[in-house]
This record gives C-alpha cells, structure tokens and sequence, in this order.
C-alpha cells in the first residue's frame, strides 16, 4: 500500500483509479488501477466492439503512439502526415522502404553482392535454401542473421534482378535531400551513371507529391468515440519515427510532437503554452512529475509545467525513443530515469545532474518498484535485468536474463514480487527477488508492451494480429484465450473502465472486456 500512496502522492493529476493517463499506465509500471472485473477468457467469435473512430493515418503517415484515458475522454498525439502534390521529387523514409536497403559494413557488403553475382541460376528450391542457409552462417554473426538473414535470402533468390547495392546506397545517399523538380531528379541519376532501366525505376517510385503535417492532439469521447476536440498546428513532416504518447496531468495535456512540446486544455485543446525540442519527431513519451514536463528528446531536457520554459538538459543523456520514469527508493533521492542506447543513467529531478549510470541501454521504458527497478536491454549480458536500490539508492545489479533477438523494446511489469517480460519472442514470469524463471514460452511478441488488469495480463502477438489474455500467475503459463484484434504492432493497448482501446492501421478501437456490460 506504501508504494500506491507514494505514487499517487507524485502523479496528482489522476482522477479516478480506472484512468490510464499516459505511457505506461498511472503510475507508468503497466498495471491498471482499475478494478472492473475482465473477461476470464475471451470468446472464440472475438472481441465486443463498442465504437471505431474516424480516420487516424499511422505509420509513415502518423507515427505509433499509444492512446490514454481520463475521465470519459481519450486522447491522441498524432503528427498528422498527407501527401501534396509538387513539383519537387524527395526521396523519403518511405521510398526506401520500398526499395527494402539495409546498410551494411562496406566488406560483408562486397561479400554479399559477389556471392549474388556468382550464383548459378540453375540453383533452386530447397538446394538453394541449404546454399544460402550456409552462406549466412559462415558471413553473418549471430546478431546480423537474426536482422539480415532473411533480407540477404530474398537478394539471394531474386540472384540478378536484385538492385545492386551500390545503386541502392547511392539512392540512399540522396534521402532527405530534394530535388528542385522531375527534371533535376532525372540529370541527377544520368550524371551518376544509373543505368537505363533502374533510372526509370526510380523516376517511378519517387512520388510526385511531398509530405505535409500537421501538429495534432485529440480528444475523443470514451464512450462513443466521437471527436470532442481537435487541436492542430502546421508542424515537420517526421514520418513514422513520431510515436510520442501524450499525459494527462491536472486538466492539461502534454504531448510532444514533430518539433515542438505543447500543453494543451483537457477540457477544450486550446494551446496553453509549446517549446521546442531538440529532436525531430521523438519517439519516447514525456513524464510530467514534481511540476515538470521531462521529455527524451535529442537530450532528456526539462520543461516548466506551467509555462513550458526550459529548466535544464542533459546533454549526457542522449535518447528520443525510450521513455524517462521515476523512482523513489527508499535509500537515497527521487530519481529520473533514463535508458539511453548504450547505458542507464539516474538523474536528478532539481537539476538534471547525473547521479549514477549504470549498465544498459535501448529503447525499453524502465519500470520501478520500491527499492527494485527492471529494465530491458540488449546490451550484451544485461538483458532483462533486475537492479536493486544499495544503502546510497544506487541501483546494484541483482540478477540478467540475457538471449539473442531481433527486438529489445518492450517494457517489463512488476507486480506482486514477479516481473513479467512480453516481449523479444518469450513471454516470462521471473520472481523479482531471486531472479528465478517461474514459466516461458515462445511467443511471437515483439514491440509493444503489455498491461496487467484484474490479474489477468494483455499482449499483442504477431505484429498486432492478435491479443493474448494471460493469468498473471506465477504457477505456470495460463493462456486464457487469444483474439484478432488487427492492432498496430508498434502501439501498446490501454484499459480504462472495462475496455480496451486499441490502435489500428487507420483507426482507433473500443473493445469491451467486461462479462456483463
């Protein structure tokens, strides 16, 4: 009961106890206040559909942000992306992702493309998958199979038809960089000596629109889904990197968006106060605490609640993907702390200042309890791991769980002396205290995060498809049930009031998930 009142001490904002008023839930650990009975297992016909809302783009065109709920409103950052035409040809985020490069170290580089050129074309089938099964192991370390394996099999099997990697680093080397018109675009390839037919794949593929957007926070009612109001400011185009989950904190809405933080009314979205970053399109989500707004940005840079003026930035924390959290040892000071790629750091909420680092680093969010605080990294032997508060409030390495995947992203729970990690393809349940694995399973979940309700835990699996409903119980593995639900991938559920908001490809959904509605 401590570890509530204390959170609930910091966090002031939070109205009511079903509320899920910014990432991660209201005290930003995953777990829901929220004391409506769930569903014990969900129906094999799929999930209740309350509502669907409008159209929302997501993606390159709107980002991956998570919704949150207050009261009897939902709300959404969005950096809102449309194509306009132009006379100007860009090569975007989206034109090569349709032309699927991947940089690599100029020797494996070298290596690949050889052994493509070389291929005989008489090689098919499963003779071809052995070849290249073999050819990945002997050039590609562990960690490049798991993230190019299946890249360098799809070069192998298109053999000479696959654009050389040379044109497509020299497209890549042009992205971001416009070209004044069609014309311009076409002497351009001619003057690098493209050849003729990929010359006009590319004239093909450049769209000739540009990418426009606009700043936008929404506020739709809970419980129809409608629009309540719309704030909406010209902003950077960011793509798909503007992922920001907004806070709801004392009748204002923070959110940061494509360059700039704002604060918004709750009530009715008139701009209150907004700042810029340091960053473009930041993917972390700000944490409003002790009268400050703390956004991972370029820097981790605070803000004043109030007025939005800066009060300090860290440069040493460099980060605009993983979320900043709080935690409140019993030894020691109030902390923020920061996942930057390479390390862990605990900052001080007055200044800034760094009061400890620690191993770590990636783009999962750390989750506190009490004295223990659980992050989860790809650092070589970190993993997911466990550091417990010393007599300083420093945090001291308990226990790793460390295994090779594609994706260290999503963020653990603690709950009840357990943590439960959902994520890099194993679903785990590990005693807090000893580091002891109580159950796993092989799972194919990979980016977003899951939340606990009613003692029953909810994951996306495959990319979003589908959810998983868990017993959070540490005897063993209970599924409970599995439903499509079509969710982003890269987005997180929310339980607010016995439902369940989802965010789809174009849209955002309402689900119930109570017995009897």
């Amino acid at each position: 009961m401590k570890l509530r009142l204390t959170f609930i001490c910091v966090f002031t904002a939070f109205q009511a106890y079903a509320d899920w008023p910014q990432w991660r839930g209201p005290d930003r650990n995953g777990v829901s206040s929220d004391t409506t009975p769930l569903v014990s297992t969900l129906p094999p016909e799929g999930f209740k559909k309350v509502w669907e809302s409008g159209a929302i783009p997501s993606d390159h065109y709107g980002g991956h942000s998570s919704p949150v709920a207050q009261g009897e409103s939902v709300f959404m950052a969005v950096v809102w992306h449309e194509r306009v035409p132009s006379e100007t040809r860009e090569i975007d985020t989206e034109t090569m992702q349709k032309f699927n490069h991947r940089g690599l170290p100029e020797d494996l580089a070298n290596r690949l493309e050889k052994a493509r050129e070389e291929l005989s074309p008489r090689l098919r089938g499963e003779k071809l998958d052995a070849w290249i099964e073999e050819w990945n192991k002997a050039n590609l370390t562990p960690e490049q199979m798991i993230a190019l394996g299946s890249w360098t099999a799809s070069r192998f099997k298109a053999g000479k038809t696959a654009i050389p990697l040379k044109w497509l680093n020299k497209i890549a080397s042009r992205e971001g960089k416009p070209f004044e018109n069609a014309e311009a675009l076409r002497v351009w390839l001619t003057t690098e000596g493209f050849p003729e037919d990929l010359k006009q794949k590319v004239i093909d593929t450049v769209p000739n629109t540009v990418m426009r957007a606009n700043d936008v926070v929404l506020c739709l009612d809970s419980n129809t889904g409608k629009e309540r109001w719309r704030w909406s400011e010209p902003g950077i185009p960011s793509g798909r990197r503007s992922s920001s989950t907004p806070a709801v904190v004392d009748g204002k809405v923070y959110a940061m968006l494509s360059n700039h933080v704002v604060c918004v009314n709750q009530a009715d979205g008139k701009l209150v106060w907004k700042s810029p970053i340091g960053t473009k399109g930041p993917g972390s989500s700000p944490l409003v605490i002790e009268g400050k707004v703390i956004c991972n940005a370029g820097t981790t840079t605070a803000f004043d609640a109030k007025d939005g003026k800066q009060l300090w930035s860290q440069k040493d924390a460099k980060e605009s993907t993983t979320s900043p959290t709080w935690w409140t040892p019993s030894t020691g000071k109030p902390t923020i702390v920061v996942q930057t790629n390479n390390k862990l750091l605990g900052l001080s909420p007055a200044d800034g200042s760094v009061q400890w680092t620690a191993e770590g680093g990636g783009q999962s969010t750390p989750v506190a309890s009490g004295d223990w605080l659980v992050i989860y990294s790809g650092t070589k032997d970190v993993g997911l791991r466990a550091y417990k508060a010393d007599a300083e409030g420093k945090p001291k390495a308990a226990w790793s769980h460390y295994w090779l995947t594609r994706r260290y992203s999503g963020t653990p729970i603690i709950h009840d002396g357990l943590v439960f990690h959902m994520c890099g393809e194993k679903h785990l349940c590990v005693d807090l205290e000893s580091g002891k694995v109580r159950w796993e399973d092989k799972i194919n979940s990979t980016i977003s995060s899951p939340l606990l309700a009613d003692g029953k835990i909810i994951v996306q699996e495959n990319n979003g498809t589908h959810i998983r409903l868990i017993k959070a119980d540490p005897t063993s593995y209970q599924l409970l049930g599995r439903a499509k639900a079509d969710a982003m991938g890269c987005a997180s559920p929310i339980v607010s009031n016995g439902r369940m908001f989802i965010r789809q490809k174009d849209k955002l959904v309402c689900f119930d998930l109570r017995p009897n509605p």
